[in-house]
This record gives C-alpha cells, structure tokens and sequence, in this order.
C-alpha cells in the first residue's frame, strides 16, 4: 500500500489538531533529521500506520507545547523502531524536560542499537551520572575514550556531578577505577579535582588540577577550576594571576573574562573589574549579563552616568527591566530627583524588586505628606496581587512607622488582620508596633497568642523576652524566654544583644558586655552599638563609647537616634 495512503489516514483521524495537518505532517514527522528526502520517505514507508500515526502526536504535542505527551510518544516508538533518528529525538525531548529518568533507558537503546556513535556514549554517560548509576557512567566514559580517545569530558563532569558530598564519594570510587586505565588523561583528573575539591580537599585538589593543566594547557574549564580552588583556598592573589595570564592567551574568551571580572569582585577590585567590563562591552554591546553587571559596579562605584548608560540598554533590550528600573530610581534619588524616582519605581510591577519598589515609591510619597496616594498605592497593589496582600499590609504598616506616623500604621494592621486573622508575621507587627506606641497591654496580649501558636519561634521568644527586660522588672521571666531563645539561635546577633542588655538591667555590667561586644562585632547593628556605647559610658569607658557613636555615626552620618543618644549621655 503507498505511503500518501497511510498519510490520508493520519490526516483524517487526527485532522481536529489543525488545519494545516500536511504541511506540518510532511515537515516535521518526516524531517526528523537533516536526511535527504529521498531517505526520508524510504525511512517512513518501512514504519507502520500506528508508527506514523503517533509520531505525528508526538510532532503535534511539541507544537502545542506539551513536551510531557511527546517524550512518551517518542520514547515508545524509539523502542518500537529501534531507528537512530527517533531515539535522537526522544532524547532531544527528554534533555529538553531535564527527565534523566526516562532519558537513560533511551541512551543504553541508542549505544545498543549503535554501538559505534560517540554521542550516544556521551548521552549514556551524562544520564548514568543524573540518575547516580556512576559505574554504568564510567562504563560508558571507558566506551567513549576508546571510539575518540581526545574527547573533552569537563562539560560532561560540571554538567552532572552530583551537589551531595556522600554520592560524590560514591561516583569518585567508580572513576578510580577507570582513572587506572587513563592514568594520564587530563579529563579525568579534571574530574578527580572537581569531586575531591567540592567534597573540602582543596589542596589535594589543586594538585590534580595542576597535573590537568600540565596535560591540556589550553582547557579553559581547567583553568577556571584552578582560580577556583585557589581561591577557595585563600590564595585570591594567584587565583587572579591564572586568570589574566590566560587571558593573554584567549582575550576573546568569554567565560575567562567573566570570571576574572568575579574574582576582581571577590578581591574587592571594583574599579578594575568596572574597567574591564567597559572594554568587554565594546565587543559585546548587547550582552545583557555583561551590561548587567556593568550598570551594578558603576552604580557601586557611583559612576552614575555610566550606570545609567548600561540600565537603559538592558530596558532597550528588554532585559533585567525590572533591575534597571530599580537602580535607575535609586540613583536619581540620591540625586534628589525624587519626581524621575517615582517614575521609575512606578514601572516595577513584579518580580524580585516589587516590594522594595512599593517601599521606595511610600517613603517618597510620605516626605511630601501624600498619605492618601500612599494608601491608594498599596491597596492597587493588594488588589493585583492578592497572594502577597498580608506581606503588603506589613510592608505598608512598616513604611508608616518608619515616618512616624503610628497611629495610620497600627490602623492598617487593625484592619490587615480583621482580614487575615491567622497571619502570624501580622500580629507579629502589631505586637511590635504596639511597644513603639507604649501599649504593653496589646504587646503582651499579641505575643502571647503567638507563642500558643508557636511556642518554638525564636524571634518571638526574642521579642517577647527583650520587651520584658527593657520595658519592665520582670528580670525572671524574661530570662526564661531569652534562654530558650538563644538555645534555638545560639549565634544571633539579635539575641546575643538581648541577653546582654538583660544582664545590664539586672546590674552585671561587665558579663553584659561581654555579651553585646559579640553581638555588635557580628552584626555592626545600631541599636546594638547603642547598648554598648551606653554600657561602656556608664562603666567608665567613655573614649571607647565615644568610638562607637563615631562609628555608628561614620555608617549613617544623619542618624537621629545615635545624634540624640550621645546627646543625652555625652553631656
């Protein structure tokens, strides 16, 4: 029977799919590869109706963007035919959804039915290693290495070895036993420095590196891996040295450059890496993770001008639009262009930067007295976003407070949580906000709800036991609290300053210190620094306190609280 019959068979059966069917019939089920079309229809006429028939599906599942239905029709007709192209393309598919689980049964198909194609041994390898199958893996690397005994391996081991330490123990066990038959292929020992490098043996880990690099000089995933464990093991300098020496010899690497630019980041050179970047664009201009982080080292930098040259790029581009945004509005208000600002952060309506947009664009409205826009702004934004509507009214609670503006704030939590009632982080806030108001009672009364509904929270316990030792004598009871609170959190800063300032309350000054240096020296806080500075002035230490005003006052020059603190003890 002709093969135009079977076709108007396929045609008829599934013709609801689209009205284009034999266009997309003749083009996609027969073109699974780049084989003549001669061979093609040769290929086709030996399939059987049901064959065809669900190759088609399969095509047609790709075209609706249901990738799950073509793997499987894929997969069984790869099984059925046993042909080349169609494992291929079952593999494609199966890549594609990042499914090893049913891509290592289609490669083991693949070696068996063609045992003398190297990508087929790649496949098998890289699926084996997905799916922690590490001898089967090594089996198939041994295969690979002996059709082509100079294939590159690096992008294979990155690509698939496994993120936990005790199955990177396992998988370094099965490649000692093929490193036996390779004691001098640098691919494998690229591998052996990545393992034992990842699992904390950076200096054994270098060594292997350094014989790899011996081996292949002009691997660049070597190289990379050797500024990699260099750095991991403290020696930034030289990690820095391999990076621009091979530069040198591959300035139009790409990836080299990258890197370096993240190691002069790392070593706090961001000028350097600014610099580089620039000339970088000059090649790249529209290279949007070069742009990226260009506009962010100028913005660092305070290269404004620079900055905003890169984020309207990426906003030309398409790209990052919701970053540039951001930093396009924080530099135009510290350029006190608050208007421009608020033009800017209006433009972010999603993404990671929303809700420090929602914050910014508050606090500008506030400065101007526009409560009322502020209000509107936030309950716009509830209403398109409904599944962040309580972190919102937090957030909205939060901005009001900051500009002192209590009673709107504590207003808005009133009613956050006559909506959402069981919104621990909302009567959190109103518990919070209660102290600021001076109402203990409602304070007491929120956290003693919280802690019914979650006895264990160390912030609770944190919040709960400073308020008591701050606010009140009730020396026991916040000690309890504060003791469960540092047994959940035992380096906190928060609660380490708590334990403190409740010793200094209770007259032991000089265990309260020991306590509150730690929790400053962790944290650099300035509610912490402000404790120490109190306590080392009321102990006497009047220059060191006086230091830690300064220091505070160096971190945030404007700072009301530190000014009226030394004002009120500095006297």
């Amino acid at each position: 029977m002709p093969i135009s019959y079977y076709f108007k068979l396929v045609i008829m059966k599934i013709s609801v799919f689209a009205p284009c069917i034999l266009l997309i019939t003749l083009s996609l089920t027969l073109n699974l590869s780049h084989a003549n079309t001669s061979d093609l229809t040769e290929k086709s006429a030996s399939f059987s109706y049901d064959s065809l028939y669900k190759l088609l599906v399969a095509e047609m599942a790709l075209q609706r963007a249901n990738a799950p239905l073509a793997l499987s029709e894929y997969a069984e007709q790869a099984f059925a035919t046993h042909d080349e192209q169609i494992i291929e393309r079952a593999l494609q598919v199966a890549n594609f959804l990042q499914d090893s689980s049913a891509a290592l049964p289609l490669a083991k198909e693949w070696v068996t039915q063609h045992p003398e194609q190297n990508k087929a041994f790649y496949q098998l390898a890289y699926h084996a290693l997905k799916t922690q199958n590490y001898t089967q893996a090594m089996t198939a690397i041994d295969k690979l290495l002996m059709l082509e005994p100079e294939t590159e391996l690096e992008a294979l081991f990155l690509s698939a070895y496994p993120t936990n330490p005790e199955q990177r123990q396992h998988m370094l066990a099965a490649l000692l036993a093929l490193e036996k038959n390779y004691p001098k292929n640098p691919h494998l020992l690229f591998a052996h420095a990545l393992l034992i490098g990842e699992n904390g043996d950076i200096t054994q880990a270098i060594n292997f590196i350094q014989k790899a690099q011996t081996l292949n000089p002009s691997s660049i995933p070597t190289i990379l891996l050797h500024a990699r464990l260099l750095s991991l093991n403290k020696k930034h300098t030289q990690a820095l040295q391999i990076l621009a020496q091979a530069l040198k010899k591959y300035p139009d690497s790409q990836q080299l450059n990258m890197h370096y630019i993240r190691a002069l980041i790392s070593n706090k050179d961001y000028s350097a890496a600014e610099k580089t970047l620039t000339k970088l664009l000059l090649k790249n201009p529209q290279n949007t993770e070069m742009l990226l982080m260009h506009a962010l080292l100028s913005y660092d930098n305070k290269h404004d001008a620079e900055a905003t040259s890169s984020f309207k790029k990426l906003l030309a581009l398409e790209s990052n639009t919701n970053e540039a945004y951001y930093y396009l509005a924080m530099m135009t208000k510290r350029q006190n262009n608050l208007t421009e600002a608020e033009s800017y952060l209006s433009q972010i309506h999603d993404g990671e930067r929303f809700l420090n947009a929602q914050a910014e664009l508050a606090q500008i409205r506030l400065k101007d007295q526009r409560q009322v826009q502020v209000k509107q702004q936030f309950n716009e934004a509830r209403q398109r976003n409904p599944e962040i509507a309580s972190t919102l009214y937090a957030l909205e609670a939060e901005v009001l407070r900051e500009n002192q503006h209590l009673e709107e704030a504590y207003a808005v939590l009133m009613d956050a949580i006559n909506k959402h009632p069981q919104d621990n982080m909302l009567l959190f806030s109103r518990a919070l906000l209660s102290e600021k108001r001076n109402d203990l009672i409602q304070f007491e009364s929120d956290m003693t709800e919280l802690m019914k509904r979650d006895p264990n929270n160390a912030s609770y316990l944190n919040a709960y036991g400073y308020t008591l030792a701050d606010r009140t004598s009730r020396f026991k009871e916040a000690d309890v609290l504060l003791q469960a609170a540092i047994k959940l959190k035992p380096n906190d800063p928060a609660i380490i300053d708590s334990v403190g300032w409740l010793l200094y309350k209770k007259g032991l000054t000089f265990e309260a210190l020991s306590y509150i240096k730690k929790a400053f020296a962790a944290s650099n806080d300035e509610e912490i620094g402000l404790h120490l500075a109190e306590i080392l002035w009321v102990s006497g230490y009047k220059s060191e306190a006086a230091a830690i005003w300064q220091q505070l006052l160096k971190q945030n020059p404007k700072s009301e609280a530190v000014l009226k603190h030394r004002a009120q003890w500095d006297k």
